[in-house]
């Protein structure tokens, strides 16, 4: 789902030495588990989903932050995206390995569910409407999952009724793995993936599809064998290029750790730009705004800007005031704006479900 940050907001974070203020306007925890989505509302509320207590769990809020939907699907697993309007819910994830799709009515109950099954271990679920009624979800191992083995990519179309339309596993030596998808205006699919086919590391790569699944192209961000990366959140401009964050393996002063970092691609697969981003961290989530690239940090809800033309950087906010990545437990996994600047976050506080509404403040 398209996420555009007003230009209040990019002024507000991108003014020279300006700081964040230290109180959240809302926070809330909803026990053991964690948010791995967030999407505001027409209404200004908020959509998100993630696992609570091990199982698949929605929350719908309105714009007082009251809970209008709190949901909790029976079986163990988690929703790791979803999609809404002003009749439905749809939500996406995955339950024992499988990919879960359930729909919701505008009270919460069951329309109805799908748990389909392929030859793989499905942890998660990314989900995009395609118009016309039609969804396209891709289902794949977690990105941590490279020791279990090899795996596949899972596509499958359906519509609200909960037809099945098509679904094919792509051919893979190894294992392969995407957190979330794009798509163009000519129904070509873009994933960020995580690969590793015989080597100790994984790589990180952006590759494109046809709307019939047929791989376009594929480019690798990062090719040393010594050092791992993986791709997490993928997007794209209206010209066509792609943004793609995640973390890689750097050398840092006590040794080799992870860095978050954003690269951009041309729609050929050429790249345009990369940027190393934060230490001890991984980038989780991407959206653009005008010709500013926004990216959330996993460790501290550490936000980034940069500019789209050539990566250099626009801006920086520590959504926390006091927070070490070193050893936080405040972990994002997901953001989205208001209509009045303020910023929806979803993760993990404490281990548990987490969201938040950020005031930024002069």
């Amino acid at each position: 789902m398209s996420k555009l940050i007003p230009l209040l907001f990019l002024v507000i974070l991108i003014s020279c030495n300006k700081k964040s203020g230290s109180d959240f306007a809302w926070e809330k925890s909803y026990g053991n588990g964690e948010a791995l989505f967030i999407s505001a509302a027409e209404d200004s509320g908020v959509v998100a989903c993630g696992e609570v207590g091990g199982k698949p769990y929605l929350a719908r809020l309105d714009k007082s932050m009251s809970e209008v939907i709190d949901f909790s699907f029976s079986e163990p697993g988690l929703f790791s995206s979803a999609w809404f309007d002003t009749t439905s819910y749809i939500a996406a994830g995955s339950t024992l390995g499988k990919m879960l799709i359930v729909r919701f009515d505008k009270e919460g109950n069951i329309v109805w569910n799908k748990a389909l099954s392929t030859d793989f271990k499905i942890d998660n679920t990314s989900l995009k409407y395609t118009g016309g009624g039609s969804f396209l979800a891709v289902g794949s191992a977690g990105a941590d999952a490279a020791e279990d083995g090899s795996t596949s990519l899972f596509f499958v179309r359906f519509d609200t009724t909960g037809r099945v339309i098509s679904n094919v596993s792509i051919p893979n030596t190894g294992f392969v793995s995407a957190r979330n998808l794009s798509s163009d205006n000519e129904g070509n699919i873009y994933l960020g993936i995580t690969r590793l086919t015989g080597g100790r590391k994984t790589k990180a790569s952006v590759v494109k599809f046809n709307s019939d699944f047929q791989e376009l192209w594929e480019t690798e961000l990062y090719n040393n064998p010594d050092f791992g990366s993986a791709s997490i959140d993928i997007t794209l401009d209206a010209s066509g290029n792609v943004y793609v964050t995640g973390r890689t393996e750097l050398n840092q002063n006590e040794g080799v750790s992870n860095n978050s970092f954003v690269v951009s691609l041309t729609n050929s697969g050429t790249i345009r730009w990369k940027k190393y981003l934060e230490s001890i961290n991984s980038g989780y989530s991407v959206i653009l705004d005008d010709d500013v690239v926004i990216i959330l940090n996993r460790n501290c809800f550490i936000v980034n800007m940069i500019n789209q033309s050539d990566g250099s950087d626009a801006g920086r906010v520590r959504v926390m005031d006091v927070c070490n990545s070193k050893d936080s437990d405040a972990l994002g996994t997901d953001f989205d704006q208001r209509y009045d600047g303020n910023i929806f976050l979803a993760g993990s506080k404490g281990g548990s479900f987490y969201l938040a509404l950020k005031s930024i403040v002069y």
